[in-house]
Protein backbone atom coordinates (compact mmCIF):
# COMPACT_ATOMS: atom_id res chain seq x y z
CA UNK A 1 0.00 0.00 0.00
CA UNK A 2 1.49 3.33 -1.10
CA UNK A 3 1.38 6.48 1.01
CA UNK A 4 1.82 9.96 -0.46
CA UNK A 5 1.81 13.36 1.21
CA UNK A 6 2.07 16.45 -1.00
CA UNK A 7 2.23 20.19 -0.07
CA UNK A 8 1.28 23.29 -2.02
CA UNK A 9 3.82 25.49 -3.79
CA UNK A 10 4.15 28.82 -1.93
CA UNK A 11 2.28 31.78 -3.47
CA UNK A 12 4.61 34.59 -4.76
CA UNK A 13 2.69 37.21 -2.83
CA UNK A 14 2.92 35.16 0.31
CA UNK A 15 6.61 34.73 -0.31
CA UNK A 16 7.11 38.48 -0.72
CA UNK A 17 5.09 39.13 2.43
CA UNK A 18 7.21 36.60 4.29
CA UNK A 19 10.35 38.25 2.92
CA UNK A 20 9.17 41.67 4.05
CA UNK A 21 8.24 40.24 7.41
CA UNK A 22 11.66 38.72 7.78
CA UNK A 23 13.24 42.05 6.84
CA UNK A 24 11.08 43.88 9.39
CA UNK A 25 12.04 41.36 12.05
CA UNK A 26 15.68 41.83 11.19
CA UNK A 27 15.58 45.62 11.55
CA UNK A 28 13.02 45.63 14.37
CA UNK A 29 10.26 47.77 12.85
CA UNK A 30 7.83 47.94 9.96
CA UNK A 31 6.70 51.00 7.98
CA UNK A 32 3.16 51.48 6.69
CA UNK A 33 3.62 52.46 3.07
CA UNK A 34 0.14 53.94 2.79
CA UNK A 35 0.61 56.27 5.73
CA UNK A 36 4.06 57.30 4.58
CA UNK A 37 2.85 58.03 1.04
CA UNK A 38 -0.07 60.00 2.46
CA UNK A 39 2.31 62.01 4.66
CA UNK A 40 4.50 62.86 1.65
CA UNK A 41 1.39 63.75 -0.37
CA UNK A 42 0.30 66.17 2.38
CA UNK A 43 3.76 67.71 2.40
CA UNK A 44 3.67 68.05 -1.38
CA UNK A 45 0.31 69.82 -1.30
CA UNK A 46 1.50 72.15 1.49
CA UNK A 47 4.69 73.01 -0.41
CA UNK A 48 2.81 73.54 -3.70
CA UNK A 49 0.17 75.80 -2.15
CA UNK A 50 2.79 77.71 -0.16
CA UNK A 51 4.82 78.39 -3.29
CA UNK A 52 1.66 79.41 -5.15
CA UNK A 53 0.72 81.81 -2.36
CA UNK A 54 4.25 83.23 -2.28
CA UNK A 55 4.10 83.66 -6.06
CA UNK A 56 0.84 85.61 -5.81
CA UNK A 57 2.19 87.64 -2.91
CA UNK A 58 5.36 88.53 -4.83
CA UNK A 59 3.40 89.32 -8.00
CA UNK A 60 1.16 91.67 -6.05
CA UNK A 61 3.87 93.63 -4.26
CA UNK A 62 6.89 93.36 -6.58
CA UNK A 63 5.07 94.88 -9.52
CA UNK A 64 7.03 94.83 -12.77
CA UNK A 65 10.42 94.58 -11.04
CA UNK A 66 11.75 91.02 -11.67
CA UNK A 67 14.61 91.45 -9.21
CA UNK A 68 12.23 92.30 -6.39
CA UNK A 69 9.98 89.41 -7.44
CA UNK A 70 12.73 86.79 -7.17
CA UNK A 71 14.05 88.36 -3.99
CA UNK A 72 10.63 87.67 -2.48
CA UNK A 73 10.57 84.11 -3.89
CA UNK A 74 13.94 82.87 -2.61
CA UNK A 75 12.85 82.32 0.98
CA UNK A 76 9.60 80.43 0.10
CA UNK A 77 11.58 78.06 -2.14
CA UNK A 78 14.03 77.36 0.68
CA UNK A 79 11.12 76.89 3.08
CA UNK A 80 9.59 74.34 0.69
CA UNK A 81 12.80 72.29 0.69
CA UNK A 82 12.89 72.42 4.48
CA UNK A 83 9.27 71.28 4.74
CA UNK A 84 10.03 68.19 2.63
CA UNK A 85 12.55 67.10 5.26
CA UNK A 86 9.94 66.93 8.01
CA UNK A 87 8.53 63.49 7.13
CA UNK A 88 11.92 61.74 6.91
CA UNK A 89 12.95 63.37 10.18
CA UNK A 90 9.74 62.16 11.84
CA UNK A 91 10.42 58.61 10.59
CA UNK A 92 13.96 58.87 11.94
CA UNK A 93 12.59 59.56 15.41
CA UNK A 94 11.04 56.08 15.40
CA UNK A 95 13.72 54.19 13.49
CA UNK A 96 17.08 55.54 14.65
CA UNK A 97 18.69 53.33 17.29
CA UNK A 98 20.79 56.19 18.67
CA UNK A 99 19.07 58.33 21.25
CA UNK A 100 21.17 61.35 20.32
CA UNK A 101 20.12 61.07 16.68
CA UNK A 102 16.47 60.75 17.74
CA UNK A 103 16.78 63.99 19.74
CA UNK A 104 18.43 65.71 16.78
CA UNK A 105 15.65 64.47 14.49
CA UNK A 106 13.01 65.75 16.92
CA UNK A 107 14.66 69.20 16.92
CA UNK A 108 14.65 69.13 13.13
CA UNK A 109 10.95 68.21 13.09
CA UNK A 110 10.16 71.15 15.38
CA UNK A 111 12.12 73.54 13.15
CA UNK A 112 10.48 72.25 9.98
CA UNK A 113 7.06 72.46 11.66
CA UNK A 114 7.76 76.11 12.51
CA UNK A 115 8.43 76.75 8.80
CA UNK A 116 5.18 75.00 7.92
CA UNK A 117 3.28 77.08 10.46
CA UNK A 118 4.67 80.23 8.86
CA UNK A 119 3.70 79.10 5.35
CA UNK A 120 0.19 77.96 6.33
CA UNK A 121 -0.36 81.15 8.34
CA UNK A 122 0.50 83.19 5.27
CA UNK A 123 -1.95 81.16 3.21
CA UNK A 124 -4.67 81.69 5.83
CA UNK A 125 -4.01 85.43 5.87
CA UNK A 126 -4.12 85.53 2.07
CA UNK A 127 -7.45 83.68 2.18
CA UNK A 128 -9.08 86.51 4.15
CA UNK A 129 -7.18 89.36 2.50
CA UNK A 130 -9.51 90.16 -0.46
CA UNK A 131 -12.59 90.60 1.74
CA UNK A 132 -10.61 92.28 4.48
CA UNK A 133 -9.02 94.63 1.95
CA UNK A 134 -12.44 95.53 0.58
CA UNK A 135 -13.73 96.18 4.09
CA UNK A 136 -10.71 98.34 4.92
CA UNK A 137 -11.05 100.27 1.66
CA UNK A 138 -14.75 100.95 2.12
CA UNK A 139 -14.13 101.85 5.76
CA UNK A 140 -11.53 104.39 4.65
CA UNK A 141 -14.00 105.79 2.10
CA UNK A 142 -16.63 106.03 4.84
CA UNK A 143 -14.13 107.84 7.07
CA UNK A 144 -13.35 110.30 4.30
CA UNK A 145 -17.06 110.92 3.72
CA UNK A 146 -17.62 111.54 7.41
CA UNK A 147 -14.58 113.82 7.51
CA UNK A 148 -16.02 115.75 4.56
CA UNK A 149 -19.28 116.03 6.46
CA UNK A 150 -17.45 117.34 9.51
CA UNK A 151 -15.52 119.83 7.37
CA UNK A 152 -18.71 121.02 5.74
CA UNK A 153 -20.35 121.36 9.14
CA UNK A 154 -17.46 123.54 10.30
CA UNK A 155 -17.65 125.65 7.15
CA UNK A 156 -21.39 126.04 7.56
CA UNK A 157 -20.93 127.00 11.20
CA UNK A 158 -18.26 129.54 10.26
CA UNK A 159 -20.39 130.91 7.42
CA UNK A 160 -23.38 131.28 9.73
CA UNK A 161 -21.15 133.09 12.20
CA UNK A 162 -19.90 135.41 9.45
CA UNK A 163 -23.46 136.09 8.27
CA UNK A 164 -24.49 136.84 11.82
CA UNK A 165 -21.48 139.10 12.28
CA UNK A 166 -22.16 140.96 9.00
CA UNK A 167 -25.79 141.32 9.96
CA UNK A 168 -24.71 142.79 13.30
CA UNK A 169 -22.34 145.20 11.58
CA UNK A 170 -25.13 146.30 9.22
CA UNK A 171 -27.43 146.81 12.17
CA UNK A 172 -24.80 148.90 13.93
CA UNK A 173 -24.22 150.98 10.77
CA UNK A 174 -27.91 151.55 10.35
CA UNK A 175 -28.17 152.54 13.99
CA UNK A 176 -25.34 155.03 13.52
CA UNK A 177 -27.03 156.50 10.45
CA UNK A 178 -30.27 156.77 12.31
CA UNK A 179 -28.59 158.34 15.31
CA UNK A 180 -26.68 160.75 13.06
CA UNK A 181 -29.86 161.84 11.35
CA UNK A 182 -31.57 162.31 14.67
CA UNK A 183 -28.71 164.34 16.09
CA UNK A 184 -28.40 166.41 12.95
CA UNK A 185 -32.12 167.08 12.96
CA UNK A 186 -31.96 168.13 16.61
CA UNK A 187 -29.50 170.97 15.91
CA UNK A 188 -30.92 174.55 15.92
CA UNK A 189 -31.75 175.93 12.50
CA UNK A 190 -29.56 178.38 10.69
CA UNK A 191 -29.91 182.00 11.92
CA UNK A 192 -29.78 184.90 9.44
CA UNK A 193 -29.67 188.65 10.15
CA UNK A 194 -29.30 191.86 8.15
CA UNK A 195 -25.94 193.53 8.05
CA UNK A 196 -24.87 197.01 6.93
CA UNK A 197 -21.35 197.97 5.93
CA UNK A 198 -19.55 200.94 4.30
CA UNK A 199 -17.30 200.49 1.33
CA UNK A 200 -14.08 202.45 0.72
CA UNK A 201 -15.76 204.88 -1.46
CA UNK A 202 -18.22 205.70 1.30
CA UNK A 203 -21.21 203.79 0.04
CA UNK A 204 -23.40 201.92 2.48
CA UNK A 205 -24.02 198.26 1.59
CA UNK A 206 -26.81 196.25 3.13
CA UNK A 207 -26.74 192.39 3.13
CA UNK A 208 -27.84 189.19 4.92
CA UNK A 209 -25.56 187.02 7.01
CA UNK A 210 -26.46 183.50 8.21
CA UNK A 211 -24.78 181.52 10.91
CA UNK A 212 -25.05 177.77 11.56
CA UNK A 213 -24.31 175.61 14.58
CA UNK A 214 -20.61 174.74 14.60
CA UNK A 215 -21.50 171.06 15.24
CA UNK A 216 -23.30 170.74 11.96
CA UNK A 217 -20.23 170.02 9.84
CA UNK A 218 -18.91 167.35 12.19
CA UNK A 219 -22.28 165.69 12.42
CA UNK A 220 -22.71 165.77 8.66
CA UNK A 221 -19.33 164.12 8.18
CA UNK A 222 -20.14 161.51 10.80
CA UNK A 223 -23.46 160.79 9.13
CA UNK A 224 -21.78 160.36 5.75
CA UNK A 225 -19.25 157.95 7.30
CA UNK A 226 -22.07 155.97 8.91
CA UNK A 227 -23.85 155.74 5.57
CA UNK A 228 -20.70 154.46 3.87
CA UNK A 229 -20.23 151.89 6.63
CA UNK A 230 -23.83 150.78 6.18
CA UNK A 231 -23.30 150.28 2.47
CA UNK A 232 -20.12 148.26 3.08
CA UNK A 233 -21.82 146.18 5.75
CA UNK A 234 -24.72 145.51 3.40
CA UNK A 235 -22.38 144.33 0.65
CA UNK A 236 -20.45 142.11 3.05
CA UNK A 237 -23.67 140.64 4.37
CA UNK A 238 -24.83 139.85 0.85
CA UNK A 239 -21.48 138.16 0.08
CA UNK A 240 -21.62 136.14 3.29
CA UNK A 241 -25.15 135.03 2.56
CA UNK A 242 -24.15 134.02 -0.98
CA UNK A 243 -21.23 131.99 0.36
CA UNK A 244 -23.42 130.34 2.96
CA UNK A 245 -26.04 129.46 0.36
CA UNK A 246 -23.36 127.70 -1.70
CA UNK A 247 -22.64 125.30 1.17
CA UNK A 248 -25.11 122.51 0.27
CA UNK A 249 -25.17 119.38 2.43
CA UNK A 250 -27.16 117.18 0.06
CA UNK A 251 -24.22 115.96 -2.04
CA UNK A 252 -21.99 115.35 0.97
CA UNK A 253 -24.73 113.55 2.89
CA UNK A 254 -25.55 111.38 -0.13
CA UNK A 255 -21.89 110.42 -0.55
CA UNK A 256 -21.67 109.56 3.16
CA UNK A 257 -24.76 107.35 2.95
CA UNK A 258 -23.40 105.55 -0.10
CA UNK A 259 -20.05 105.01 1.61
CA UNK A 260 -21.76 103.62 4.70
CA UNK A 261 -23.85 101.20 2.60
CA UNK A 262 -20.73 100.05 0.73
CA UNK A 263 -18.92 99.47 4.02
CA UNK A 264 -21.81 97.49 5.46
CA UNK A 265 -21.94 95.32 2.34
CA UNK A 266 -18.19 94.71 2.49
CA UNK A 267 -18.43 93.77 6.17
CA UNK A 268 -21.30 91.36 5.51
CA UNK A 269 -19.20 89.68 2.80
CA UNK A 270 -16.16 89.44 5.08
CA UNK A 271 -16.06 86.12 6.93
CA UNK A 272 -13.45 87.49 9.28
CA UNK A 273 -15.74 90.30 10.44
CA UNK A 274 -18.66 87.87 10.82
CA UNK A 275 -16.63 85.35 12.84
CA UNK A 276 -15.10 88.09 14.99
CA UNK A 277 -18.56 89.52 15.67
CA UNK A 278 -19.81 86.08 16.72
CA UNK A 279 -16.86 85.58 19.07
CA UNK A 280 -17.09 89.01 20.70
CA UNK A 281 -20.94 89.18 20.55
CA UNK A 282 -20.93 92.34 18.44
CA UNK A 283 -22.32 93.57 15.20
CA UNK A 284 -19.78 92.79 12.43
CA UNK A 285 -19.61 96.47 11.57
CA UNK A 286 -18.72 97.41 15.15
CA UNK A 287 -15.71 95.14 15.68
CA UNK A 288 -12.40 96.92 16.10
CA UNK A 289 -9.14 96.24 14.30
CA UNK A 290 -7.64 94.88 17.52
CA UNK A 291 -10.47 92.36 17.89
CA UNK A 292 -10.13 91.31 14.25
CA UNK A 293 -6.40 90.68 14.58
CA UNK A 294 -6.90 88.87 17.89
CA UNK A 295 -9.38 86.53 16.25
CA UNK A 296 -7.13 86.23 13.19
CA UNK A 297 -4.36 84.93 15.45
CA UNK A 298 -6.48 82.01 16.65
CA UNK A 299 -8.31 81.44 13.37
CA UNK A 300 -5.14 81.29 11.25
CA UNK A 301 -2.25 80.45 13.56
CA UNK A 302 -3.81 77.51 15.42
CA UNK A 303 -5.02 75.74 12.24
CA UNK A 304 -1.52 76.24 10.85
CA UNK A 305 -0.15 74.37 13.84
CA UNK A 306 -2.62 71.54 13.22
CA UNK A 307 -1.66 71.42 9.55
CA UNK A 308 2.00 71.19 10.46
CA UNK A 309 1.29 68.22 12.77
CA UNK A 310 -0.79 66.19 10.31
CA UNK A 311 2.01 64.83 8.13
CA UNK A 312 4.33 64.52 11.13
CA UNK A 313 1.85 62.38 13.07
CA UNK A 314 1.21 60.22 10.01
CA UNK A 315 4.94 59.66 9.60
CA UNK A 316 5.36 58.86 13.29
CA UNK A 317 2.49 56.37 13.33
CA UNK A 318 3.62 54.78 10.06
CA UNK A 319 6.48 53.11 11.95
CA UNK A 320 5.55 50.08 14.10
CA UNK A 321 7.94 48.19 16.32
CA UNK A 322 8.20 44.45 15.53
CA UNK A 323 9.44 41.73 17.90
CA UNK A 324 10.33 38.15 17.08
CA UNK A 325 7.85 36.74 19.54
CA UNK A 326 5.03 38.65 17.84
CA UNK A 327 5.25 36.48 14.78
CA UNK A 328 6.97 33.22 13.77
CA UNK A 329 7.92 32.87 10.16
CA UNK A 330 8.66 29.38 8.82
CA UNK A 331 10.19 28.53 5.52
CA UNK A 332 8.05 26.33 3.31
CA UNK A 333 10.64 23.55 3.27
CA UNK A 334 11.03 23.73 7.03
CA UNK A 335 7.26 23.47 7.38
CA UNK A 336 7.19 20.42 5.16
CA UNK A 337 10.03 18.84 7.12
CA UNK A 338 8.26 19.41 10.43
CA UNK A 339 4.73 18.51 9.38
CA UNK A 340 5.48 15.52 7.13
CA UNK A 341 5.99 12.97 9.96
CA UNK A 342 2.76 14.06 11.61
CA UNK A 343 0.91 13.77 8.33
CA UNK A 344 2.36 10.30 7.69
CA UNK A 345 1.37 9.17 11.17
CA UNK A 346 -2.16 10.45 10.67
CA UNK A 347 -2.43 8.67 7.33
CA UNK A 348 -1.04 5.44 8.80
CA UNK A 349 -3.49 5.46 11.67
CA UNK A 350 -6.36 6.18 9.36
CA UNK A 351 -5.32 3.36 7.06
CA UNK A 352 -5.05 0.87 9.91
CA UNK A 353 -8.44 1.89 11.22
CA UNK A 354 -9.94 1.50 7.77
CA UNK A 355 -8.37 -1.96 7.40
CA UNK A 356 -9.75 -3.08 10.73
CA UNK A 357 -13.19 -1.80 9.87
CA UNK A 358 -13.12 -3.54 6.46
CA UNK A 359 -11.89 -6.79 7.93
CA UNK A 360 -14.61 -6.78 10.55
CA UNK A 361 -17.24 -6.14 7.90
CA UNK A 362 -15.94 -9.00 5.74
CA UNK A 363 -15.81 -11.32 8.71
CA UNK A 364 -19.40 -10.60 9.54
CA UNK A 365 -20.47 -11.23 5.96
CA UNK A 366 -18.87 -14.78 5.72
CA UNK A 367 -21.09 -17.92 6.22
CA UNK A 368 -20.34 -19.96 9.27
CA UNK A 369 -17.58 -22.57 8.49
CA UNK A 370 -17.59 -26.21 9.73
CA UNK A 371 -15.71 -26.69 12.95
CA UNK A 372 -12.90 -28.72 11.44
CA UNK A 373 -12.49 -26.53 8.32
CA UNK A 374 -9.66 -24.12 8.33
CA UNK A 375 -10.76 -20.72 6.99
CA UNK A 376 -9.18 -19.72 3.73
CA UNK A 377 -6.81 -16.82 3.77
CA UNK A 378 -8.28 -13.58 2.60
CA UNK A 379 -7.19 -12.59 -0.87
CA UNK A 380 -4.60 -9.87 -1.11
CA UNK A 381 -7.03 -7.66 -2.94
CA UNK A 382 -9.62 -7.80 -0.20
CA UNK A 383 -8.43 -4.49 1.23
CA UNK A 384 -7.67 -1.83 -1.36
CA UNK A 385 -4.64 0.33 -0.74
CA UNK A 386 -5.48 3.72 0.73
CA UNK A 387 -3.87 6.80 -0.82
CA UNK A 388 -4.36 10.14 0.85
CA UNK A 389 -3.13 13.24 -0.90
CA UNK A 390 -3.26 16.67 0.68
CA UNK A 391 -3.58 19.10 -2.15
CA UNK A 392 -2.47 22.69 -1.75
CA UNK A 393 -3.77 25.85 -3.24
Amino acid sequence: MADAVTFSIPDPRTARAAERRARDLKRGYSISTKRLVLAFAIEGIIVATSLAGAWLFASMYAGADPVAFWMMMLAPIAYGVIEFSRVPLAVSIRTQPSRILRVVAAIGVIGAAAVTIKSISQLGEIMFRPRLTEAVRTQAALGEAKAAQATLDRRITDADAVVQQRAGQLSEAEARVKAGNSELGALPPQRCFRTTSTTRDGRRVTGTRCTTDPRTDAMTESLASAQRDRQDASKQLDAARTERAALDRSAIDRAAREAEVAYRDAVMRSQLHSFTGMVFFKDPGEVTDKEIHSFLFFFVFLPAIGASLAATLLALTAVERVREEDDIVLDERAGAFILEPFAAQIVREAREEAERTAAAAIERAKPAAPPNQVPAAAPASAAAPLRIIEAGR
